[in-house]
């Protein structure tokens, strides 16, 4: 009985201990739970990955602008080319009429050189007149002037050096007719200075070297003397615009210069155009011409001196002295720049020393063949005429004299014509 009771005590006390533990647990689960199994540790937030910036929204392109019609093809046109007849005092000259008669045909050649030459040629758009005026009466002192007028371009020539031979007039008319061309169609051209403008005219119509080196030949002074600095050509500006582009072509070539004249045309002043095309400035230009027109020019003016050492004697009168210097100067050197004028002081002495007859030979091959060359055909025709005056042949001789009385620039030429056709015809 008492192990019983002894047992219900125990088994009381064990119960009321679960019942005590329990509510214990039951007071402090939270804690028990953390002893039994720490809670995870705080979940730290993850970095922050920056979001990628926002792909830039790409520049609305503009419309491509529209491509420019290709320019319109030029077309060779004659119709708007006219040379005005001339009415001048020398109209019924008959050596006059010969060159005013086939003016049409020379202008229409003249197209043709001009093209082949350069490329450059007349359309309808193209209105140009070609005028001729007598020398003692014109403005200008070269081959030909060229302007812009009122619905076209009006190109003025020297009438007085074609009839004499100076240069035909189908060069003169390539010339002129590129710068009318060019004064019409190109404003920056028109606006050039001088050297460029007719420099550049002289060379794409190949015309340019008969017309220096008659410049070189009837001057006083060594050719070497006529270069300048370009702004400062002044009376020599066509020469030394000739021999700017003859210097600028050497080294770079032709088409340079038909680029050039392009860039011009599209708008571009012409040395925006020159240092576009070559990539050289106006100064670089301008040092490249003087130095290559001197050494040019050294070498064509070698034989110079040998001529005025020959003309020297003759001024003293001493015409048996100076024939052999002529013949021999004529000779060696038959394509020298100073051949022509060599050959017409060989005749000339000869007329001195009365040896008519080979004066006239000489005298007619100068003028017939080789008119271009030298700077004195107006003398050339007036001795040829006082020939053929003392050799009896008084029509042949009166027709010399009316030639020679052409050359405006004598004075004295134009008195000793006019006395000679007197006596002519006083005593037919």
């Amino acid at each position: 009985m008492r192990l019983w009771r002894l047992a219900a005590l125990v088994l009381g006390g064990v119960l009321l201990c679960l019942a005590a533990l329990g509510a214990f647990v039951a007071w402090n689960r939270r804690d028990l739970l953390w002893l039994a199994a720490p809670p995870p540790p705080p979940v730290r937030p993850a970095p922050r990955i920056p979001a990628p910036p926002p792909e830039p929204v790409p520049a609305p392109v503009p419309a491509p602008a529209p491509i420019p019609p290709p320019p319109k093809p030029r077309v060779l046109s004659l119709d708007g080319l006219a040379v005005q007849p001339y009415d001048g005092e020398l109209r019924l000259d008959p050596n006059v009429m010969k060159v005013t008669g086939v003016m049409d045909q020379s202008l229409v050649g003249a197209v043709k050189d001009l093209k082949d030459a350069a490329g450059l040629f007349p359309t309808a758009d193209d209105k140009i007149t070609f005028v001729l005026v007598s020398q003692k009466d014109a403005t200008f002192r070269q081959a030909f002037q060229a302007a812009a007028v009122p619905g076209g371009a009006r190109v003025e020539l020297a009438l007085e050096p074609m009839v004499l031979g100076w240069w035909a007039p189908r060069q003169v008319l390539a010339a002129g007719l590129a710068a009318g061309i060019l004064v019409q169609e190109v404003p920056s051209y028109a606006q050039a200075p001088t050297w460029l403008r007719y420099g550049m005219a002289l060379y794409l119509s190949g015309f340019g070297d008969l017309y220096a080196r008659r410049a070189f030949v009837d001057s006083d002074l060594p050719p070497l003397q006529l270069v300048h600095p370009l702004d400062e050509a002044g009376d020599d500006a066509w020469v030394d615009g000739w021999l700017a582009f003859r210097a600028f072509t050497a080294s770079k070539g032709d088409v340079t210069v038909d680029s050039w004249v392009s860039a011009m045309h599209a708008g571009e002043s012409w040395d925006q155009a020159l240092a576009r095309t070559s990539g050289e400035n106006a100064q670089a230009f301008d040092a490249r011409y003087q130095t290559w027109s001197n050494a040019y020019l050294a070498g064509l003016s070698a034989n110079r001196q040998a001529l005025l050492d020959a003309v020297a004697l003759l001024r003293r009168q001493q015409e048996q002295e100076a024939l052999p210097l002529l013949e021999h100067f004529v000779k060696e050197y038959p394509l020298d720049l100073y051949a022509g004028n060599a050959r017409y002081f060989l005749n000339y002495a000869r007329y001195r020393l009365g040896r008519y007859d080979r004066a006239i030979d000489g005298f007619t091959d100068l003028l017939t063949n080789f008119s271009a060359t030298t700077c004195f055909q107006g003398k050339a025709h007036y001795f040829l005429g006082r020939c053929y005056e003392l050799s009896g042949y008084g029509p042949l001789a009166e027709q010399q004299f009316q030639i020679a009385e052409l050359d405006a620039r004598n004075a004295l030429l134009l008195k000793l014509c006019k006395r000679r056709l007197a006596e002519i015809r006083e005593n037919p």
